[in-house]
């Protein structure tokens, strides 16, 4: 009996050490593969850490970014570490002109971030496409429609852009100005942005008139902020989306209709008619209403993009003019040189200067580039993932950096490096205009507000051309 119990005991107790053992060499194997690995055996090892906890956690960043901090705390991080920093364990941020090269030029994929934040309809754009070939094929359907020579030889665009200008914005701020009332510049000018886009999308009789429409402007700009902070399942059948979708059908009767093109204010629906023909033309589907909706996933990110950029800069070209009365008056006595003249009123045959015209007044571009660097649009990180390669990838003088790593520079930090923009803080447009030899091509390399590579804004060209004429009034 006394032998019997004491084999129990044995038993008993040897079970446990056997627990006690499994128990320990787990910790120690988590302690070594998620503590002592990345903190010093991993490549990113060597590279500078934002917090003593970042290659473990990722909990650290994360709060910043959970209060908007996120981008101005990675500035800060670069000022004391230099070129590139450890955000996490598998993340990384870059800010020199060597290593947009390497990523952006190099092709890096895209983070699966942009699914969540750039799908409509449940569909693809070319934003939130992750791999390189299918955002390719999408992308020469239309990008001629987007290049500078295109845009300046455009009709069409010529034809909204007299219209849009000459009998919406100039009476408009014309009545503003005789009246005194007050104007929010930024609902303004996104409603500008939106006309802008929405009819060199749709055409002009499509589009939208939200200079107009200040009411549904407001409406629709409240329901936008509630859209943009949604998952993809959550805006399906949304009002944005619904929205965008009528403007598709209606720019498709257009197409097909001989009447619709003889209304006076009929200009052709340039990029939804491109690309709704080539999605057609290559696609073995005969279901026209699947790529009715491919396309205005599309097209609803362009105007997503054209009004929402359009608007923060014109807003902060006017918030820096309206403390400058002699930059002001420097200005305006650049835009008397144009022929023809902007005036208001005008008569009826009245048309805008060219768009080359307009492009060459160095002040103007100088204030427009100023604008851009200081206050880009579109500031925040633009993740990529490294690929898996044999030997990994090295990005600023760091080697083996593995593949899948979250990696991503953000044109806040390089547009302020103080060595290249001296006070960089401040709005000085004259850095343009005045810059020594070499020196302004140093400035464009680190000049990043449109992003850089393949995947770079499309709409680079027809975003600076839409705001050329916009500031081209001498009393504005």
């Amino acid at each position: 009996m006394v032998i019997a119990n004491s084999s129990s005991f044995v038993l008993c107790n040897m079970a446990y050490l056997t627990v006690i053992i499994g128990v320990v060499l787990l910790l120690l194997v988590s302690l070594y593969k998620f503590v002592i690995t990345p903190a010093f055996l991993s490549p990113l090892s060597k590279i500078p850490n934002a917090h003593f906890s970042a290659p473990i956690t990722s909990l650290w960043i994360q709060s910043k970014r959970r209060t908007c901090a996120g981008t101005r705390t990675i500035y800060s991080l670069h000022q004391k570490n230099g070129p590139i920093v450890r955000l996490g364990p598998s993340e990384l941020s870059v800010c020199t002109p060597g290593a947009l090269k390497t990523i952006y030029i190099g092709g890096f994929a895209k983070d699966r971030w942009y699914l969540d934040a750039f799908v409509n309809y449940g569909e693809p754009n070319m934003v939130s496409m992750l791999e390189h070939k299918p955002h390719s094929v999408q992308k020469r359907m239309i990008s001629n429609l987007y290049s500078k020579s295109f845009l300046q030889g455009s009709e069409d665009l010529q034809k909204v852009s007299n219209h849009l200008i000459l009998e919406r914005f100039l009476p408009i701020m014309q009545s503003v100005a005789e009246n005194g009332v007050e104007m929010d510049v930024l609902d303004f000018f996104q409603g500008v942005g939106m006309d802008f886009t929405s009819a060199y999308l749709f055409g002009l009789a499509n589009g939208t008139n939200f200079m107009h429409d200040v009411e549904y402007r407001r409406h629709w700009l409240q329901q936008y902020k509630v859209f943009k902070e949604q998952l993809p399942q959550e805006r399906l059948g949304s009002e944005i989306e619904s929205w965008c979708l009528s403007m598709c059908k209606d720019a498709e009767n257009f197409i097909r209709s001989e009447n619709a093109k003889q209304n006076p204010l009929a200009t052709q629906p340039v990029v939804y008619g491109r690309l709704i023909q080539q999605l057609r033309e290559s696609s073995k589907s005969t279901d026209s209403q699947l790529k009715l909706e491919t396309t205005a996933s599309e097209m609803l990110d362009h105007l997503i993009a054209g009004h929402e950029t359009s608007g923060i800069t014109l807003s902060y070209v006017m918030h820096e003019l309206s403390q400058r009365p002699s930059l002001q008056e420097r200005l305006r006595n650049e835009l008397l040189t144009l022929s023809p003249p902007v005036v208001h009123p005008h008569d009826e045959n009245a048309v805008l200067p060219s768009a080359r015209s307009i492009e060459a007044l160095p002040l103007l571009d100088s204030v427009l580039q100023e604008t851009l660097r200081l206050y880009a649009a579109a500031p925040a990180m633009q993740p990529r993932i490294t690929p898996y390669a044999p030997t990994g990838t090295t990005i600023e003088g760091y080697n083996n950096i593995p593949g899948g790593v979250r990696v991503a520079a953000n044109a806040y930090t390089l547009h302020r490096n103080a060595t290249v923009f001296p006070e960089p803080l401040k709005w000085i447009p004259e850095r343009w205009m005045d810059a020594k030899p070499g020196q302004k091509e140093e400035m464009k390399r680190w000049f990043w507000a449109f992003g850089s590579g393949g995947r770079m804004c499309l709409g680079s060209n027809f975003a600076i051309q839409g705001t050329f004429p916009l500031l081209s009034k001498p009393g504005f």
